[in-house]
């Protein structure tokens, strides 16, 4: 027999292998549950040869909240590209709440970086963090390159850029 009910704890049925089926536009609030996901993708070309700020590289679409407590894990993934001026060179890339011009850092720590001691360095690089925006935002991606370094890239046209979103229940 079918029928319809409103509880605000729900279990499984004895010989259903714990499986509870829902109509579909409805959600299950259970922590940590991912609720969405969303990936933004670009193949741009960004190239600094700023030292210690941060400039804009790639920046996603408005990322629109189910639920407002929600928490939200950015995954960016990219090709990082620094070339030589000095002795060795580095690029250092950081997650943005927003813009870079007015948004939030959101990854810890000084020198997230690539570093090598050769003319040219080309590298797949992760960046990872779980955000508590508090309201839809965008995300971005600043850089900026080493002192010693010619200019620090992220080669978007040679490996796309794909940025991650994951709406993740509280």
């Amino acid at each position: 027999m079918v029928g319809t009910i409103k509880v605000g704890k729900l279990q499984a049925a004895d010989g259903t292998s714990n499986t509870i089926s829902m109509e579909s536009g409805h959600i299950i609030k259970q922590p940590g549950s991912v609720l969405q996901v969303v990936e933004f993708t670009d193949s741009t070309n960004y190239t600094t040869a700023s030292t210690n700020t941060d400039i804009q590289g790639p920046q996603t679409g408005t990322f629109t909240l189910i639920k407002s407590d929600s928490k939200v894990l950015v995954t960016a993934t990219f090709l990082g590209n620094t070339t030589l001026s000095s002795s060795y060179n580095g690029g250092r890339f950081s997650l943005y709440r927003g813009s870079i011009a007015s948004g939030s850092r959101i990854t810890a720590g000084t020198e997230p970086q690539i570093l090598t001691y050769s003319t040219d360095m080309w590298t797949w690089v992760c960046l990872q963090k779980l955000d508590a925006p508090g309201a839809n935002t965008t995300y971005s991606i600043g850089f900026n390159k080493h002192s010693n370094a010619a200019q620090c890239n992220i080669k978007g046209a040679y490996g796309q850029t794909v940025i991650t979103m994951q709406e993740i229940a509280v």
